[in-house]
């Protein structure tokens, strides 16, 4: 493997590689079982998930975004990279909802449904989204730049019950996008963890990356380690899990081919419970 430890140092990081290679062809299986909604109800239900997932997408992935560009000290580039990625998440936020009241034109998708919520149990993720509002480097590795979710999402887009319409959005614009717009990203993200190495050292800023993602996995930030969400798309819209063993392996790849370094073992307390979760840590 290539030396990447140092600024400037071209990560070796690639789209193409084994592990994605194998989410991709899980996912594309699923494709099989998909169907439309057989009745009213689960219309509705389709709608308002959607129209949750899309306000989700705008307050949580956009609102850290913005508040980091307007609370935390970055150069000119990284304004620019957050700028792209906010406007790539708005676009897929907004998508989802207008989704939704393309399925459900009874109800208003963008106005907030608390009702529906406060019924599934689809609580608040209040200690992640403080941990994102935390400092820069909290935000970089809590957040969605450091793409755990070309694993973990899996889950969330791989609903059965959906429609040919939002099937032709999620591959057409949010899959691609999120395959194409984090690679300037992660290479800012290598610059700037080695900046960080050279002013203080290796060791303090791999403890603080390590203490940073420890804490970020263990605060429900993705809907297959968040349980009420977890649940509520098990039990409604049979989403599969199996992608989280391909995790620890991501994982490292993540650490090894943008870092240049491995990760430190971490113990997850809301994997999945019915696949084990390697003993040693992850």
């Amino acid at each position: 493997m290539a030396d990447i430890r140092g600024v400037g140092k071209k990560i070796t990081y690639s789209e193409d590689n084994p592990v994605t290679a194998s989410l991709e062809e899980f996912r594309k299986q699923r494709n099989a079982v998909k169907r439309e909604p057989k009745d009213d109800a689960e219309r509705e239900r389709l709608a308002r998930w959607l129209g949750h997932r899309g306000r989700d997408e705008l307050e949580s992935t956009v609102g850290s975004a913005c508040y980091a560009c307007s609370h935390f000290e970055m150069d000119s580039e990284w304004r620019y990279f957050l700028a792209d990625h906010i406007g790539t998440e708005a676009g897929h936020g907004w998508g989802y909802i207008r989704q939704a009241n393309a399925i459900d034109s009874r109800r208003d998708h963008a106005r907030p449904d608390p009702d529906f919520e406060r019924q599934y149990g689809l609580l608040p993720r209040v200690e992640h989204h403080q941990l994102m509002q935390r400092d820069f480097l909290s935000y970089i590795f809590s957040g969605n730049l450091w793409p755990y979710g070309h694993c973990t999402a899996v889950t969330i887009q791989s609903i059965q019950i959906t429609t040919p319409k939002v099937l032709d959005f999620e591959e057409r614009v949010v899959h691609a996008e999120e395959r194409s717009h984090h690679d300037a990203i992660l290479q800012k993200i290598h610059d700037h963890v080695w900046a960080l190495i050279e002013e203080y050292g290796e060791g303090p800023i791999r403890r603080k990356i390590a203490e940073i993602d420890a804490k970020a996995l263990n605060s429900r930030p993705r809907t297959i380690f968040d349980p009420p969400r977890r649940e509520f798309l098990r039990k409604y819209f049979n989403v599969p899990l199996e992608n989280v063993r391909k995790f620890p392996e991501w994982r490292e790849y993540l650490y090894l081919n943008v870092l240049g370094f491995p990760p430190e073992p971490v113990y997850i307390e809301n994997w999945p419970a019915e696949i084990p979760q390697p003993k040693a840590g992850l």
